[in-house]
């Protein structure tokens, strides 16, 4: 089975590589109603297709090692906007109005897989100081299909839900109140994924 499932990536691996695929996330739904979206999101770029342009150019790649060598931030880059700074996209996100968290402490998010590579599982980490500089691990509850970010999915809207850490309290932005959720796959080409800001206000 374990020789199979090595088969199987390979496989996938050698023809997916061909194509530079993305997932991204496209709404975190909050329970104040408030609908946000992911930082970096260009908001006329169709989500009906799979192909590099138009359809891929706002899918975040967030790369260990870009962050580490100080290439990008901890919410990485993109291919049309390059790095999402968060000095500007985290004002960007307050303005158009921050969803909130579960009381639960539940962050439910759409995540659209644009096409193959795009896919789970994903991890989750958050920023309670919203400065993406120090992320935690969250518990996903609701992850995205995949195989080691693979699966034949494309043009999908699928949901990913997370939980706070216990007793995380975000302490960034204006409100003094948000944190920055991150998602991302752990696709060869990647990882892609997005960053989202949240607010604990009630």
């Amino acid at each position: 089975m374990y020789s199979k499932s090595l088969l199987t990536l390979s496989v996938l691996s050698v023809c997916f590589s061909v194509v530079k695929s993305h997932g991204l996330i496209t709404g975190v739904n909050g329970a104040n109603g408030v609908t946000g979206q992911a930082f970096g999101t260009i908001e006329s770029t169709p989500r009906d297709g799979s192909g590099a342009k138009p359809f891929q150019q706002d899918t975040s790649i967030i790369r260990d090692r870009e962050i580490a060598s100080g290439k990008t931030g901890g919410c990485g880059r993109t291919p049309a906007g390059g790095e999402n700074v968060l000095s500007t996209e985290l004002p960007k996100a307050e303005s158009a109005g921050l969803a909130s968290v579960g009381a639960d402490g539940k962050v439910r998010m759409t995540l659209h897989q644009v096409n193959q590579d795009g896919a789970g599982p994903f991890t989750c980490d958050v920023d309670t100081n919203a400065d993406g500089k120090d992320f935690q691990k969250m518990k996903v509850d609701k992850n995205v299909p995949g195989f080691a970010g693979l699966s034949r999915a494309t043009a999908a809207d699928i949901p990913l839900v997370a939980s706070m850490p216990a007793g995380a309290k975000c302490t960034g932005g204006a409100d003094g109140q948000t944190c920055i959720v991150r998602c991302r796959n752990g696709a060869a080409a990647g990882p892609f994924g997005s960053c989202v800001a949240v607010t604990q206000a009630k």
